[in-house]
This record gives structure tokens, C-alpha cells and sequence, in this order.
């Protein structure tokens, strides 16, 4: 995800994802990280100006995870709610691909007024068996839904977790959308759209974010918005 930008948020996936057919026809075989790194979504495939994040080291964040990456990528962080199956999902989890794209708005968020939007998009992608593909994304789901609700104050906050719509893609999806206030007394939110969607051998997880900030900024994105990425995300593979 973007340096320095990782709200402390219980439950949900933070920053903070060619085609061959991975939720269909593959000749029986589990897909590659070859093969999800050429399906992960790209800026062509969204609405908008959207650009893969380049880090300042100027690696290129998209396509197949290493094991070096693999430490540095966002990680699910369930509430104290989640039981120990959605515990240890999100603990062992090993994402084969990654991307991260951001959005190009006409009022980004600047030092020192901090006004305007902060939008970006990640993709996480891995594959397995079927049967340990659903047993995760069930897994995922059962954590998601036991942290709904009221987010107590912590580093950040206060702030609360509602089921969000997700757009009838893959075998199975989940959505939640996570609104974080910043503190201090600035008017300020994070909102945190995360959706994971199960395509037979295939998880996918997605997590649209936005930090809108000033007074009278409102966000650019609602669920909709959201669904629209995420189907064109699930479209490639």
C-alpha cells in the first residue's frame, strides 16, 4: 500500500489485484502465479485515470508476490470477535499476486491543507484446490461478519463496519465497507471497501480506499462505484 498509509481498522483486508480462464476451464490444473499475475486488473480495465503504483525504490507493485513481498503486503487484522478458523485463515494466508493502482483525482490531498481525496485500489489473487479456496473465503467471510458494527477509538477513530453490496460475481462474494475517522478533530474518513469473491480455484480479494478530507468534501465513490471495479477485477479471470 501507499508509504506511510496503514490504518489500524479490526476485520478488514488494509492496504489495503491475459486471460486464461482461471475460474473455468484451466485442463484441471490450479492456476500459476503466472498465470494470476497476467489477470490481475489494470488501469485500461477501470473507469477513471488510474496508474500502477510505482515504489520509491521504483519497483513496479504488481504481479507475483515473492517471498520478500509477501511480508509486506497488507494483512487481514480480525477483530477480537472473528473466531480461530478466520484467525488462522488470516494468519497463514500467501497471496500469489498483487497490484496496486491509483487513482489521479483533480483535488489530491496535499500538505499543509490536507483538502481533497486520496483513491487507490488493491488486488490480491491466489489459487488452490477448490475445496481450500471455500474453506478460506468461508473462513474470511465468518471474520468479516463477526466484526460488524461499531469500531472503538483507538490510534484512529471511532468507526463502524456495515455489510456492503457486492455485484452476483464468482461462485461466492462478501463485502464490508469500513468508515474510520481521523483523529484529532480533523474532518477527515477513511473509507475502506473490502470485498473477497470466490471463482473455483481462485480468491480474490479487493479493497477499494478513499480518505476524503476537509470540511464539504464528499467521497467520489459509493458502492456502485465499488461494484464496477470489482466485476471488471473478476471479468479477467
Amino acid at each position: 500500500m501507499r508509504p506511510g498509509i496503514r490504518p489500524r481498522v479490526a476485520g478488514v483486508l488494509v492496504v489495503i489485484f491475459g486471460s486464461f480462464g482461471c475460474g473455468g476451464d484451466t485442463g484441471g490444473r490450479v492456476p500459476t502465479a503466472e498465470d494470476l499475475a497476467g489477470a490481475l486488473v489494470e488501469p485500461g480495465d477501470l473507469a477513471g485515470d488510474w496508474t500502477v503504483l510505482v515504489a520509491p525504490d521504483g519497483t513496479v507493485a504488481s504481479g507475483v508476490v515473492t517471498d520478500d513481498q509477501q511480508q509486506l503486503l497488507p494483512r487481514i487484522e480480525f477483530c477480537d470477535a472473528a473466531g480461530a478458523a478466520s484467525r488462522a485463515a488470516a494468519a497463514t494466508v500467501r497471496w500469489d499476486a498483487f497490484a496496486q493502482l491509483d487513482l489521479d483525482v483533480d483535488d489530491p490531498i496535499e500538505a499543509p491543507d490536507r483538502r481533497g481525496h486520496l483513491v487507490f485500489v488493491q488486488e490480491f489473487l491466489l489459487a488452490d484446490r477448490p475445496d481450500r479456496v471455500e474453506s478460506r473465503f468461508d473462513a474470511f467471510r465468518d471474520g468479516f461478519a463477526a466484526c460488524l458494527g461499531e469500531i472503538a477509538a483507538d490510534l484512529e477513530g471511532p468507526g463502524v463496519a456495515t455489510a456492503m453490496e457486492v455485484p452476483a460475481v464468482g461462485d461466492d462474494r462478501y463485502g464490508v465497507l469500513t468508515t474510520i475517522h481521523e483523529a484529532g478533530g480533523v474532518d477527515a474518513e477513511w473509507r475502506l471497501h473490502s470485498t473477497i469473491v470466490r471463482v473455483g480455484a481462485v480468491l480474490v480479494g479487493i479493497t477499494v480506499v478513499e480518505i476524503r478530507s476537509g470540511t464539504g468534501v464528499e467521497p467520489l465513490f459509493d458502492i456502485a462505484a465499488v461494484g464496477e471495479i470489482t466485476t471488471a477485477a473478476v471479468a479477467k479471470l
